[in-house]
């Protein structure tokens, strides 16, 4: 289970950064088609990840079904109105936001963390906002390293949901054209390990009492469409006894692991316990991580 850290650190170099910004959210919106049909076509993992949102909503992904227990996105998330800089304020740009309180299934959003406070879900939130633009950056390869586009992350976020929404009104159990089911599920995560793209999160599915396995677990993959089935970074991978997994970017989700004396490669990581001056590696340059001012459980590789 333990993440082989030390064989993940980049190589050496000047730490050079990838960035894609200036587009609007339509060409931001054509480029993620285009991205879904070279991913079909090549049939191969190719880990594409220009604007940091693959990587971003992939660990979105895992935090949720961490958090939360489920993959149930029209229920436990809402489209806002913000400025697009910050949470709290009140505008035009749409963002995706936690929901809160219980409806017929249970509780909802926020309501399903302990204390109402959903530490990693929350911190990947932040990371829609303007206020991240410039500051959060995943590792690439060798000595590359990723700028996150807020612009990019939030757009996809909400296109993502609403096609979620879409499939989720058309439920329809054991449906062999791919419908979303209607069948409830909990998931529980099992175990973390080096992945294709980064960190394979390996996840147990059940009915919602916990115990009982899954009547249509085929159509499971379809709960992930707020997520982006053809996003490489998911790899949505079924294996044996209702497990699979997934694959994001290391750092984004806690893992339980540790990095005793070496530096951590990432250069972003969520944490609910401080690293604050620990040592860290982004794009081949050894750092330490720094408290984000943007949210207080995000630490950056600075």
């Amino acid at each position: 289970m333990a993440l082989a850290t030390t064989a993940m650190l980049p190589g050496c170099g000047a730490g050079d950064v990838e960035r894609f910004d200036g587009e609007s959210s339509e060409e931001l919106m054509s480029l993620d088609e285009s991205i879904e049909l070279g991913t079909l076509e090549q049939g191969v993992m190719d880990c594409s990840n220009p604007d940091g949102a693959n990587a971003a909503m992939a660990a979105f992904a895992v935090a949720i079904a961490k958090e939360l227990g489920r993959w149930q996105t029209t229920k436990d998330f809402v489209i806002a109105k913000t400025n697009g800089i910050s949470p709290n304020t009140t505008g035009t740009v749409e963002v995706l936001k936690l929901s809160s309180g219980s409806d017929l299934s249970g509780a909802k959003g926020s309501s399903r963390c302990a204390g109402g406070v959903c530490t990693n879900v929350q911190a990947l939130l932040d990371m829609q906002y303007d206020q991240a633009k410039g500051k959060v950056f995943f590792q690439g390869t060798g000595s590359k390293k990723v700028e996150l586009v807020p612009l990019a992350l939030r757009s996809r976020m909400v296109a993502k949901w609403r096609e979620q929404e879409a499939c989720d009104k058309n439920a329809k159990d054991n449906d062999p054209n791919g419908a979303c089911p209607k069948e409830e599920h909990a998931l529980k995560f099992v175990s973390a390990a080096k992945g294709s793209c980064d960190t394979d999160f390996t996840f147990n599915v059940k009915q919602k009492d916990g115990k009982t396995a899954l009547k249509y677990p085929a159509q499971l993959k379809h709960k992930l469409k707020f997520a982006d089935p053809y996003n490489p970074y998911i790899n949505f991978t079924p294996l044996a006894n209702g497990d699979f997994k997934i694959d994001p970017t290391y750092g984004l989700n806690p893992d339980g692991t540790t990095t005793t004396g070496t530096c951590t490669a990432a250069c972003t990581k969520v944490s609910a316990t401080s690293v604050a001056g620990a040592c860290c590696s982004c794009g081949g340059v050894n750092k330490v991580f720094t408290k984000a001012t943007f949210n207080a459980n995000t630490f950056l590789c600075q």
